[in-house]
């Protein structure tokens, strides 16, 4: 499944990497399923690989399958009974707004003397299934809490959604729009400004499971194509999933490549959102129940505002 959904920002180059301590590095889980052992009760030890390529789309079907709300798939588990610590979050247009270092750790908002909104007037989201339904009523019920509207509270005007199911950088599910053609197709239409690439997860794995493409090269085939271009890329992470190929030692190896580029492109910004995601944000230890997606969303929208500040 893909969407695009449309909202905007004017783009500013000045961009460096983000290593404050609420806006740290970790790991988002971006990518659905792309690449892990091929049963699911395999032992977590290497195994003799098939054709990595079969393996990586046979696994992304199974988890596109199991994913929480799929047809035939688990229920999402919703808030996991746990108090939701998005209300320690204060909005950044609540004038009562505290400094997020007095509330601890995983509250990282615009600093109260930082910037609140961006420069960014256009905003391309390029997602996995981590970012698919971020924009729908359907998984986050509060319309505040969209991506959509949190972009647009920091100052963006125009918003174009692109995410896809199982979606890495390299790889393709049926054929399916990898991140490298859906920055292709948005560049084709005229699509300018600031772009914020929510993917890894699903490299991650890949590259986990016998991919001869490393981390380093996937982020250049997007950078590459980004250069005149803003880029805020936040860092991913998983919780405790039941694929070994989404372990999160595996989502840190990718930050790690993703913190390299910084060194390369003057024009990224890192967002170390793994450092800021929370135990009960997820759903199946890689996607993200109602409350996980609206903290990411809003988070995003913080890092937008401080990466490319108004």
């Amino acid at each position: 499944m893909t969407t695009d959904t449309r909202f905007g920002l004017r783009g500013r180059r000045r961009i460096r990497v983000l290593t404050t301590p609420a806006l740290a590095a970790l790991i988002t889980p971006i990518a659905l399923a792309t690449i892990t052992a091929p049963t699911a009760d395999a032992e977590p030890g290497p195994a003799p690989l098939a054709d990595p390529a079969s393996v990586i789309d046979s696994t992304a079907r199974t988890i596109l399958h199991n994913l929480p709300g799929a047809p035939g798939g688990p229920e999402s588990n919703g808030s996991l009974d746990l108090p939701s610590i998005i209300d320690l979050i204060p909005d950044s247009s609540d004038p009562g707004s505290s400094d997020p270092g007095s509330r601890g750790p995983g509250t990282a908002t615009p600093r109260a003397d930082g910037p609140a909104t961006t420069s960014c007037r256009t905003v391309t989201h390029i997602g996995d299934s981590t970012s698919v339904g971020i924009d729908d009523a359907s998984k986050i019920p509060t319309a505040a809490d969209r991506l959509t509207p949190r972009y647009r509270q920091v100052g963006v005007g125009t918003v174009i959604l692109d995410a896809s199911g199982g979606r890495s950088i390299v790889e393709k599910v049926d054929g399916r729009p990898n991140a490298v053609d859906a920055v292709n197709t948005r560049r084709a239409a005229g699509d300018r400004g600031c772009w914020v690439i929510a993917m890894g997860v699903n490299d991650a794995a890949n590259i986990a499971v016998g991919s001869t493409v490393d981390a380093d090269d996937r982020i250049d085939r997007i950078m590459s194509r980004l250069a005149d271009q803003p880029v805020l890329w936040p860092t991913v992470m998983t919780g405790a999933p039941s694929n070994p190929a989404y372990a999160p030692a595996n989502m840190t190896a990718f930050n790690e490549a993703l913190r390299r580029a910084a060194t390369r492109y003057p024009n990224l910004r890192v967002y170390d959102f793994a450092r800021d995601v929370q135990p009960g944000w997820y759903a199946d230890g890689i996607h993200y129940n109602a409350d996980g997606l609206a903290a990411r969303n809003k988070l995003f929208a913080a890092a937008l505002a401080r990466s490319f500040p108004g």
